[in-house]
């Protein structure tokens, strides 16, 4: 669903993953200070960069990420599991998971709701960003390819972490400029 055009970059319809890549790139970019590291999933996650201040290095995998290669299914516990491990051993003052998705968990064993009280044990504020037009419920109806902005919400409130919602770019600039905030430059 990430290759889904329904979005906008440049006033052109767009898919979702370009969007994500110009938006967290750019994110990432004025993240200077910050340790950082690229977790992408799809049925497994993987480690795209290991934690690292070299903000370019994180940027250029963003921007160099292709779907498929870890999979088509939703593995949001696994992502999230990954990140946590290496967290564990971070003797970062401040310790924050970033976690976007357009999906709905559908791969691994362990629930979300379960690695979100993982990460309040080890006091990790997950945020958490729903990204795509459509909920799974939206009115009472289920709706194909909706994104589980409940299941995402409850991974942030339990973990001490925002949750945001994204229909559209600026709302994905938006979001970019709110974590920014949340989590001043340095303190991740």
């Amino acid at each position: 669903s990430m290759i889904t055009k329904d979005f906008e970059l440049d006033g052109v319809k767009a898919e979702r993953v370009d969007v994500v890549k110009r938006v967290a790139s750019a994110f990432v970019r004025q993240r200077r200070g910050d340790r950082l590291a690229l977790v992408l999933f799809g049925s497994d996650a993987y480690f795209a960069t290991p934690q690292t201040y070299d903000v370019e290095a994180v940027a250029t995998a963003i921007e160099e990420a292709s779907i498929g290669i870890s999979g088509r299914a939703t593995g949001i516990s696994g992502a999230l599991g990954l990140a946590l491990k290496r967290l564990e051993q971070s003797d970062a003052p401040s310790k924050v998971v970033i976690l976007l998705s357009d999906g709905v968990n559908n791969s691994g064993a362990v629930k979300p709701r379960d690695a979100a009280d993982l990460a309040a044990a080890q006091g990790v504020r997950v945020h958490t960003i729903a990204l795509g037009p459509d909920d799974l419920v939206e009115g009472g109806i289920a709706q194909r390819g909706g994104v589980d902005s409940a299941t995402l919400a409850a991974i942030a409130r339990i973990s001490g972490g925002t949750a945001f919602r994204v229909k559209t770019t600026a709302d994905l600039e938006e979001v970019a400029r709110d974590i920014d905030r949340l989590e001043g430059s340095g303190r991740i």
